[in-house]
Parts: C-alpha cells; sequence; structure tokens
C-alpha cells in the first residue's frame, strides 16, 4: 500500500502529455470526470466546473502540484514548467486565501467578463485579453514560471491592479484585486 501511495504521489506529467497513475489515482480520476487529462487539462476542468463550491473532493494547487484527495486517497500531479496564477477581482468582499482550492475558493463575480493585463517586471506584455471569470468568481492563468508582474483589471469603469510572482514559494491564489473607480 505504500509503495502504491509513493507511486501516486509520484506521478508525472511532461505538458501535453498523459500521466502514469496508479489503479486508485485512476479509479478517482474516471469518478471525477478526470480520467485521460493532463495536468493542465486537469486544472481548467475543475476551476471552470459549474458545480457550486466546495465540490465534494478537494483540489488544490501550490506553485509545484495538482493536489487532489478525498477521504485517505491523497494524489498529487507535478505542474511541470508552467504556473497556475488564479485571480478573483472583487467590488465588496474577498478571502484571504495562499494555495488556490479550485474545490472551495468562491469569489465574488461569478461569470463576469474583466480586462486583463499582465505585464512583467521589464513591463513585457504577457496577456492582453478579455477573460471571463468561471462559477467560482476566478480567472485562471498559466504564466511562465520564475517571473514577476502585475495583473491589470478593469472592469465597468472600475480597475484593480496587484503585483504577482511565479517563483516556487509564490502564491497561486490572489484574492487582493479591489476594483475602484478609475
Amino acid at each position: 500500500m505504500k509503495m502504491r501511495m509513493m507511486t501516486a504521489l509520484l506521478a508525472l506529467t511532461l505538458s501535453g502529455s498523459a500521466l502514469a497513475t496508479t489503479p486508485e489515482a485512476n479509479a478517482f480520476l474516471a469518478k471525477h470526470g478526470l480520467a485521460g487529462k493532463t495536468v493542465e487539462q486537469m486544472v481548467e476542468a475543475i476551476d471552470q466546473s459549474p458545480q457550486a463550491r466546495p465540490l465534494g473532493y478537494s483540489a488544490g494547487i501550490t506553485s509545484h502540484a495538482l493536489v487532489l484527495s478525498e477521504g485517505q486517497q491523497k494524489f498529487s500531479y507535478p505542474l511541470g514548467d508552467k504556473f497556475y496564477l488564479s485571480f478573483a477581482p472583487y467590488l465588496q468582499q474577498t478571502h484571504p486565501c495562499f494555495n488556490h482550492s479550485l474545490s472551495g475558493c468562491q469569489g465574488e463575480l461569478a461569470n463576469t467578463p474583466f480586462e486583463v493585463t499582465i505585464t512583467d517586471k521589464a513591463g513585457k506584455v504577457i496577456l492582453n485579453k478579455t477573460l471571463t471569470s468561471h462559477q467560482n468568481g476566478f480567472v485562471g492563468v498559466w504564466l511562465p514560471r520564475n517571473t514577476e508582474g502585475t495583473v491589470s483589471v478593469s472592469y465597468k469603469g472600475r480597475t484593480a491592479q496587484s503585483a504577482f510572482a511565479t517563483f516556487d514559494d509564490s502564491q497561486t491564489c490572489m484574492t487582493t484585486l479591489a476594483l475602484k473607480q478609475a
């Protein structure tokens, strides 16, 4: 049993490749509609889930891995060379968070379009487009590792801006984007 758990915890992926898993992990993934998906696809499917939070299982994302669990089962999938940042712009309410809970975090503005610009510290634009928050009120983006910069959001004449970083010890959940009149 200990060896199977170690194998599940060491399930590896290279961006876009299939996951190597145990029978227990395969059953868990199948039960939750995640079988056959890459780590990126699993993260996006969970974060974009229309189900109310909290989900029936735990799914969290750290700077290094997607961690899925239910009961005594726990499975960890490395993120590879990308970093997933979730952010929830808000008008009235937010919550403190460091590592995003894909299955539990709920932002204020669900299914809302935002103008988003993400720039690195040198001012180079990483992303500049309209992104719509998911049912959970969060927008998730894949960013290059080992960079830092600024996330800027606009919504109905209001703006918010916050610093981000994608290092080994960086947060994956940004809940500091208070939308203020421009």
